[in-house]
Order: C-alpha cells, then structure tokens, then sequence
C-alpha cells in the first residue's frame, strides 16, 4: 500500500494539481478507480463521491475501501465525504463533475441543478466522445464546458499501456504471444500503441488499419495487411492465434452478416480459425456466437472489452489524475501543462461540427 500510496502523490505532485477551494463531485468505486477521489481531495478540493450498490460491491465496500485508502495519507484536513445520493444541493455545490460510470448519463435530469460555470471534464479523448455521456444542450444551456484529456500528454501517458492490455487480453483468452503470429484489426489512434507492444513479443504482427494511420507504423515491425476494413492475410497470417480488433465509433456494428464492414464469411475466408479478441468495438454476438470464436462472450455496445484498470493501479491513477488536471484547466481556461495541450474543448467542437 505505501507504493500506490506514493504512486498517488507523485501523480499530483507530477501535474501540479492543484483544486483548492473548488467542490469536486465524482464517484467512489471499486478496485483501482478507489484513486480518483483520493486524488482529488489531495489536491485540495471539497469532494463529493458518489456510489451505489453494484455487482462489484456494496455501498459499505466501497466506503470501507475509500478510507482506508485516505487514511494511509494521514492528513485530517482532507475533505472527502461518501454519498449514496446525488441531492440537487450536493450538485449545485460542484465546480468540478466528472463522467465517472456512477455519475453517467450526466443528462438534464442531474444537469439541471448544476450552477453555471462548472465544467465536467472527459476522462478520455476528445476522438472517443460518446453521445449518451453527456447532454451538450443543457450544458450549452448553463454555459458548462466540458473538455478532453489528451491521454498522450508526457505527464498523463495513458496510450503506452494499450499494449499491455492488448497482452493482458491475450492471455485472459488462453493464447500465448510467443511464436505466434497475431493480427491487429484497426482504425484508430489505438493501433501503432498496441502494435509497438505485440511486435516484439510474438512472432509476426500483421496489420490492418487506415491508410492515414500507415505511416505511424514505420519504425514498428509489422507486415501491413491493407487498409480497413480490407484485408488480405495471405498464407503467413491465415494460421494466425487471434485478431486484436479495435474500431471507432465503439458503439458500430463492425463485425455480423454480410452488410457489416467485416463481415463474417471474409474472415473465414480469410483465416482458418477465425478468433476474435474484442479489444473495442461492437461485433453482432447473436450472428457471430455460432460462426466464429471470440472474447470477451459479451460486451456492452460502445464499451471497450478490456480496461485499463485490468492491468492495475498504473495506468488508472494517470487517468483520473489526467482527467482531474483537465477539469482544472477548464476552470482557468487553458489548455496548456507545461506547454503542451492537455484539454481539449469538446463544447466548441460539437458546435463547429454542427455547422
């Protein structure tokens, strides 16, 4: 505990996080997301975190894991109070609200008591933005802005674990990188990340992404297999353990009868024994459960089949700290750490697309 104790103050020593006087509403959960509240009462905020029963854990769990977790930091004047209710009071309070899952939908029903000026940043990319999470009019409506954390900023590096998770993937499936040959399935930022990893562990990578994304690939040992969703595999790679697939918008159909982008008999075309590892990006499961193999057996439209908190601490307390920094810059209308961008505004942007 005193590593991920010190793991959580060098994250907010490392962005010079700094919430002082602000109310920050987020959730209290389970597992390696028990940080983000932390960090934010470290920070110096006045947090509000909500949870609810969930097949994780109960409300007392998740309070008990808390703090504790606070508690290791022996500072009294932290503020941090568990709620299993968001009351219009306790939103009103907020300067800060995250998109955290206990939080989401952030919809006009919640949104209605927020005060003007508060801000909710995005923990995760402006690209990934996801239509349900938030309700653009009603924040248009109290002037809210609402931002994204550039998970590829220095001081965050979220997107250098995509690879550890695609591994981390492979093995929950019950294959093995070594001496294999693997095939990414990709149209997104995703991709070169992953393939830095997998390239140099299994034996061959082919590769499937956009022609825009090719050249990101160049010092990556890889064989590129064409431009998504066409592929060819050739003889190298029909024999292949798995296809690492990854497509945006998450929420698509991208893989099911003929009509879909991938369909199902191209891959059996194109490979002997078709398993795919859905990394993110919906498949059609009741089309492809009796076709071809594929992990995770379920995953909800529009969620990705791994998280990063499958691979521990790590990566999620750069995350949430990411994403609190965010927030904070939000509120001082910058979108520069260390001169270069951390936030990006994802209110201006959906304006300018509706235009």
């Amino acid at each position: 505990m005193e590593l991920l104790k010190n793991k959580i103050l060098d994250a907010v020593e490392r962005l010079k996080l700094d919430l002082k006087g602000k109310v920050v509403l987020t959730e209290a959960a389970t597992g390696a997301y028990v940080v983000t509240p932390i960090i934010a009462a470290l920070a110096g905020a006045d947090v509000y975190a909500f949870t609810k029963n969930t097949r994780y854990g109960t409300v007392e769990f998740v309070k008990k894991q808390t703090m504790d977790l606070l508690s290791l930091f022996g500072n009294p004047n932290l503020k941090l109070t568990i709620i299993d209710e968001l009351t219009p009071e306790i939103i009103s309070k907020a300067d800060i609200i995250t998109n955290s899952g206990h939080l989401r939908p952030l919809n006009k029903e919640k949104l209605q008591y927020a005060k003007e000026g508060a801000v909710i940043p995005l923990m995760y990319e402006a690209w990934e933005w996801r239509e349900g999470d938030v309700e653009l009019e009603v924040c248009l409506e109290k002037n809210i802005l609402i931002g994204a954390t550039n998970e590829r900023h220095p001081e965050v590096d979220v997107f250098n674990y995509l690879g550890d998770m695609a591994l981390k993937m492979i093995f929950d499936a019950g294959l093995c990188p070594y001496k294999n040959n693997f095939i990414l399935l990709c149209n997104n930022d995703f991709g070169p990340f992953i393939a830095k990893v997998l390239s140099k562990v299994c034996a061959n990578l082919g590769v499937c992404d956009t022609l825009d994304n090719k050249v990101k690939y160049k010092d990556i040992k890889i064989d590129w297999l064409g431009n998504f969703p066409d592929f060819e595999t050739g003889e190298k790679y029909k024999k292949s353990d798995a296809v690492i697939f990854t497509a945006y918008p998450f929420e698509n159909t991208w893989i099911g009868n003929e009509d879909s982008p991938i369909s199902i008999s191209k891959l059996k075309e194109e490979l002997d024994n078709p398993f795919i590892l859905r990394y993110a990006g919906h498949i059609d499961e009741d089309i492809c459960k009796d076709q071809i193999n594929f992990y995770p057996e379920h995953v909800h439209a529009g969620h990705m089949g791994i998280l990063p908190s499958a691979i521990g601490f790590d990566p999620i307390i750069r995350l949430q700290s990411g994403g609190l920094k965010a927030g904070q810059l939000l509120l001082e209308n910058k979108t520069d750490y260390d001169g270069i961008s951390l936030m990006e505004f994802v209110t201006a942007q959906s304006i300018a697309q509706e235009k």
